[in-house]
């Protein structure tokens, strides 16, 4: 064999390699929208938890097969979203701890680490995994539209107080402010 001919040989090898992994990855997207258009029940309105457990397998799938696609980190963070939406409050930690992880640029990943505290906090009562990431979060994007809610959680999580405690407090301030100004 002449080298035009190896040389023929390799770039066409190429070539049906290339072509035969694009209907693998054009198929999965495919079923990921279908899923999506589906999330909802048409006569409740409510997620349907079988397509919506199918839609996270698959958005986990891609982002495992195709970890370098851009649309990889998004449907992650809709995966995530969805999980949440399961009340599956751990599975949608997980998963956007994995966009923070590997997608670090993400333009969602501020929100990542805001919701992996939040979900911490108010769903699964882990107050010590909730400060920590309240504090990464404020570290990591201190001018992030959700700081001044992060380090009110954190102050919220340090003084030990309740939702309801921290209203009070709040429209304690607030009023405070108001007749300090008069």
């Amino acid at each position: 064999m002449n080298k035009n001919t190896s040389s023929l040989l390799a770039l066409s090898f190429a070539v049906i390699l290339f072509i035969s992994c694009q209907p693998g990855k054009d198929k999965l997207a495919s079923s990921i929208a279908t899923a999506e258009s589906k999330l909802l029940n048409d006569s409740t309105k409510l997620l349907n938890a079988s397509v919506a457990e199918e839609f996270i397998k698959s958005c986990k799938e891609y982002a495992e097969k195709y970890p370098d696609d851009t649309m990889s980190a998004h449907y992650l963070f809709k995966a995530g979203d969805i999980a949440n939406g399961l009340k599956k409050y751990q599975e949608a930690i997980d998963l956007f701890s994995q966009l923070v992880k590997k997608y670090p640029d993400h333009r969602k990943a501020a929100v990542c680490l805001f919701l992996q505290a939040f979900i911490s906090d108010d769903k699964l009562r882990d107050v010590e995994k909730a400060k920590m990431l309240y504090s990464d979060f404020i570290q990591k994007y201190p001018n992030h539209e959700l700081a001044p809610s992060a380090k009110a959680s954190l102050e919220q999580l340090n003084m030990g107080l309740t939702n309801d405690q921290m209203i009070k407090l709040f429209q304690a301030r607030q009023d405070s402010l108001a007749n300090a100004g008069k």
